[in-house]
């Protein structure tokens, strides 16, 4: 049996770290360390962490997810390296299902199905139906990329591409370091029977800001267009593509709630990049404003 270890990222997470605790301790392949990364929590998680028997690695200010991420892995002691976040219980079984795919020598990492626990309001509903994180009922070989929330990787292989990329403070770096390691000829897996379950719950305004703020990532990644207009361009059209998707699938479904939602996606989103696009001519007129009064 290989020996693994396990983190969970937590920032403020005093509402699910519990159960997010008992179920990696409860799980049926024994796990070797457990370690909790401490992004700078400012409530209660902290207390509730020191009562389990894991070991806390705290960071003095909030970086964000895709460093937490490399803090555990430069931690861990053991080649694999499973983790899970802070708002998700794993079924007893996950670990041992995950561990079962690494069946060659070629395969880097493996990822569970993640099951929203709340999905019945329109919020979460919405966000079960076009943010799902898993794959399907089918085991992947070669997925497109596996899911940050729950998954398992050898340690050597993430830092044979370099860790994750810390740009990505809290949104893409699993999909960055899934593509980073498909081009240096790693394999991923996804396995449906490694189930886990999502404790987040949204508002209609908190989950538009998710996705929108996810899409952004996304969008700066694969854009490869240098003046700013073009950017613009690139992104309105990528956010009537990703709306005709959804409304077109909600559509065929008639399930109304949900084009209700896609309506709000088309007006906030381009408010949304308005308030940064500002932000950013702001942050610009003041450095140049500091430099020259310096």
């Amino acid at each position: 049996m290989e020996k693994i270890s396990f983190y969970i990222p937590c920032y403020n997470a005093e509402s699910s770290i519990r159960e997010c605790l008992d179920s990696v301790i409860n799980q049926s392949y024994e796990i070797d360390e457990i370690l909790v990364i401490n992004d700078a929590s400012t409530d209660k998680s902290i207390d509730i962490i020191k009562k389990y028997p894991v070991r806390i690695i705290s960071h003095k200010e909030n970086k964000g997810l895709a460093v937490c991420r490399n803090t555990a892995f430069r931690e861990a002691r053991n080649e694999f390296v499973a983790s899970l976040d802070a708002d998700c219980v794993a079924s007893r079984e996950w670990l041992a299902e995950l561990m079962g795919c690494f069946t060659r020598e070629d395969v880097a990492g493996a990822g569970g199905m993640l099951i929203e626990r709340h999905a019945l309001d329109l919020a979460n509903r919405w966000r079960s139906v076009h943010m799902a994180q898993n794959w399907g009922r089918e085991l992947v070989d070669g997925p497109r990329f596996l899911y940050g929330s729950n998954s398992i990787f050898k340690k050597s292989a993430i830092h044979s591409v370099g860790l994750y990329n810390e740009d990505f403070i809290n949104n893409y770096e699993d999909i960055d370091i899934s593509y980073r390691l498909y081009n240096n000829g790693f394999r991923l897996i996804y396995n449906p029977c490694a189930r886990a379950e999502h404790l987040r719950e949204d508002t209609i305004k908190s989950v538009l800001e998710t996705y929108w703020r996810w899409s952004s990532y996304a969008h700066v990644n694969a854009c490869n267009a240098s003046h700013l207009s073009k950017r613009i361009v690139a992104r309105i059209l990528l956010e009537v593509e990703i709306f005709h998707k959804f409304s077109k699938q909600d559509l065929i479904e008639r399930d109304y709630g949900l084009l209700f939602m896609d309506f709000l996606f088309l007006f906030y989103f381009p408010m949304s990049n308005l308030r940064c696009f500002l932000k950013k001519i702001s942050q610009r007129k003041f450095s140049q404003w500091k430099k020259m009064l310096s």
